[in-house]
């Protein structure tokens, strides 16, 4: 699985996602997230555009030609290296890999404790490395930070906590 990512102009990510999928047969989307929010003290889960702008795309073999894609209105910049044929690579390919196993939206994470420490369960984001700085228990949210496209990202998402049964050994 190749995996690319473009960027866009904010409001047309859907449209240029869409295009993509429909003039070329690849997967292509912009990814969303399931958050919680409380109003007048009960929990909703909703859903929203995460990192609003980019649109991630996979194929099953690498894309030879650009120039169909960069001419669409609204595509800004390709990431990724023009040595590489602008394939994500290292923690961004890792990353792209974990949206796709979401079907490009992130749930509800599964956590666990270890010690004093809540922790990620290691399959949530599939092999890519994030971190919990923070946590609501009152709310069950939990703030991740990460790294993707060189930047250093925080996110809420809501989580969930595991039993000790359902936590991930060391092999």
């Amino acid at each position: 699985m190749y995996s690319y990512c473009f960027f866009c102009n904010t409001v047309k990510c859907a449209l240029v996602a869409a295009a993509i999928e429909q003039k070329f047969g690849y997967t292509a989307w912009s990814p969303k997230i399931v958050q919680r929010k409380w109003v007048k003290g009960r929990c909703f889960e909703e859903t929203k555009d995460y990192l609003p702008g980019y649109v991630f795309v996979y194929t099953d073999a690498p894309i030879a030609d650009f120039r169909e894609i960069r001419i669409m209105e609204g595509v800004l910049r390709f990431l990724g290296q023009k040595d590489d044929d602008y394939r994500l690579m290292g923690d961004d390919a890792r990353f792209a890999q974990m949206l796709y196993a979401h079907g490009g939206t992130i749930g509800i994470l599964k956590t666990y404790r270890e010690g004093d420490r809540v922790k990620l369960a290691g399959d949530m984001l599939g092999g890519f490395e994030g971190e919990i700085i923070r946590l609501d228990k009152r709310k069950g949210r939990a703030q991740i930070q990460y790294s993707f496209d060189g930047n250093s990202y925080k996110v809420w998402v809501g989580y969930e906590m595991i039993e000790d049964d359902e936590k991930p050994t060391l092999e």
